[in-house]
């Protein structure tokens, strides 16, 4: 039996080579590993075990890994899910992390990077844990323990940036927060992209929170970022 402080992964690939060789390294670094061939494994053993992180292929039987993910993410799961693909284009790309998924690696890889993804998406996930497991602002309900939202009493799907990006607000409802620190909260401190990403998301939540003209939460401080409150 696994101790309760054991950090536990899943490695989802048919590809058996591959997959012994991630969870080697992952072995290396401290982490356990269990390994299955297929997606419908992979959905079997999440819902048997407590895991930390998945790394899954794209391209598996039965179900794919991007199935698997969404399939995760339809239940509330708020489990962190790097995906590791050959498919290398920017529409794979956007359709990963539309379907849920928090990193993605094109094969084939170094796996020294896959290694430092794996513990960046551990350390972010550890580091932004909230302090309560109900988080409540107006109309606006988030059980982060649960990992769902409602808006007046009704569920409102979100996908799991747009989740930690409002829990990253609402932990902080009145302050306005930089985009820098909204990154650093919901894409980690690892993270090098364009700031612009934060306008992308927020606009997303908007767009949902406000669908049945709800009015605006989510303000724009000018020359700051943004801020959760009435206007």
């Amino acid at each position: 039996m696994a101790e309760q402080s054991e950090i536990r992964i899943l490695v989802a690939d048919d590809d058996k080579n591959i997959a012994q060789l991630i969870a080697m390294e992952c072995e290396l670094e401290g982490l356990a590993v269990d390994v299955v061939k297929d997606g419908q494994q992979a959905i079997l053993r999440l819902r048997e075990a407590d895991y930390a992180l998945a790394i899954l292929d794209w391209n598996m039987p039965l179900m794919s890994g991007y199935d698997v993910c969404r399939r995760l993410r339809e239940t509330g799961s708020g489990l962190p899910i790097l995906m590791v693909t050959a498919r290398d284009q920017t529409d794979d790309l956007v359709q990963a992390l539309d379907a849920g998924a928090d990193d993605y690696l094109c094969k084939p890889f170094n796996i020294r990077a896959l290694i430092a993804r794996v513990k960046a998406l551990l350390r972010r996930t550890s580091a932004s844990r909230p302090s309560q497991d109900v988080l409540r602002f107006q109309q606006i309900e988030l059980d982060t323990k649960r990992h769902c939202c409602s808006l007046d009493g009704a569920l409102l799907h979100l996908t799991v940036r747009e989740f930690d990006l409002l829990v990253a607000l609402m932990e902080h409802p009145g302050q306005a927060m930089t985009r820098t620190q909204l990154i650093e909260r919901v894409w980690g401190d690892d993270y090098f992209g364009d700031e612009s990403v934060v306008d992308t998301y927020i606009r997303y939540l908007r767009k949902k929170l406000e669908a049945d003209g709800a009015p605006r939460l989510i303000q724009t401080i000018r020359g700051v970022g943004f801020s959760l409150r009435a206007a």
